[in-house]
């Protein structure tokens, strides 16, 4: 039968009917949008404080989501920390030994190869938490003011250590570093790389706009002197059959190779082959000396390295370089030894 034909009562019944029967199932589908806290969406801003939120699914164990939560939100603090820091680095560059120039290079390469010691900062903290229909949410806070404070004693206390130990350079109106004090001098890099270390870090957490740590200027003043010291003494590599690569490698470490200089590298190696796979492993074996200017030994380090290759030139050429690599590292650590 046709709706056309039913009674007009009826009809109208039958059509309110299935109306009714459509919004029920529209409503069946139609989900209410939870409300979330402003700060989900908008993180307190402040000059004291960084923060950070993190979401995480939620899970029937909600405190382990909610410390997931937290960890996401550590890692959206720790973005907004990441600014690019300016570094300064020594092209590597061949030097020819037997040219008698000097390799320029910058004290600031030296600093990049110490180790310096880490400083326990502020932990992120939790600030507020709220647990939705399918994720949960952590606001996390960092105070910038109790980093700044703990960065920039370290310094403080760095730069007396600094003026402690070079209080023991030879006392001259002339600046050029005396042969005695060489010691003293390789000493101070440790001290200015963990002055730089906290200096860097310092840039990151600090709101200050005038650069952050500036040293004042006796420190300024020990630094040039030590900058002097490294491209005046040298080390000559002259008699080495690993010259090349040896001059390489000391001014990777922020030392200048040349003639005649202060300090003399001597080298006792050997190397033998393998041959696998159609490849070769060519490995050296030996032993690096310094000399100090009156012909005595200081020290000697006996290194092992190997080069691979499919020619046999190029893994005997990748061994000298390894080698001479971990024998001035080697050097550059005792020589920069605090004890």
């Amino acid at each position: 039968m046709k709706l056309s034909a039913l009674p007009a009562p009826l009809n109208w019944m039958v059509v309110s009917g299935l109306l009714v029967t459509l919004t029920g199932c529209l409503g069946t589908n139609t989900q209410k949008s939870e409300t979330l806290p402003d700060w989900v969406s908008s993180p307190p801003q402040d000059s004291t404080h960084i923060y950070g939120v993190g979401s995480a699914p939620r899970i029937e164990n909600i405190a382990l989501a909610f410390t997931q939560a937290e960890q996401n939100g550590n890692v959206q603090i720790a973005q907004q920390l990441r600014t690019q820091v300016s570094q300064v680095n020594t092209q590597d560059t061949q030097v020819r030994s037997g040219q008698g120039g000097e390799q320029v290079s910058k004290t600031q390469t030296a600093y990049t190869q110490v180790t310096t010691a880490p400083i326990e900062l502020e932990q992120a903290h939790n600030e507020q938490r709220f647990a939705g229909k399918n994720y949960v949410y952590a606001l996390q806070s960092l105070d910038r003011r109790r980093i700044v404070a703990k960065l920039k004693s370290a310094i403080n206390d760095t730069d007396d250590s600094i003026r402690n130990h070079a209080a023991s350079l030879t006392k001259n109106k002339d600046p050029s570093p005396e042969p005695q004090d060489w010691q003293i001098y390789m000493q101070l890099i440790p001290y200015f790389a963990q002055r730089k270390s906290y200096q860097d870090e310092l840039s990151l957490y600090s709101t200050e706009r005038t650069s952050a740590g500036k040293a004042d200027a006796d420190i300024r003043t020990i630094e040039d002197r030590l900058n002097l010291a490294l491209s005046r003494y040298g080390f000559d590599v002259s008699s080495t059959r690993q010259a090349d690569s040896l001059a390489s490698a000391l001014s990777k470490f922020g030392l200048t190779p040349k003639s005649d200089s202060l300090f003399t590298l001597n080298s006792r190696t050997a190397q033998h082959q393998e041959t696998q796979d159609g490849r070769y492993y060519v490995f050296e074996d030996g032993t690096l000396e310094l000399i100090d200017p009156t012909g005595s030994r200081l020290a000697s380090w006996t290194v092992s390295a190997r080069g691979i290759a499919k020619n046999l030139g190029k893994a005997q050429e990748q061994a000298t370089i390894n080698w001479s690599n971990q024998a001035i590292e080697a050097m550059f650590t005792w020589l920069t030894r605090l004890n």
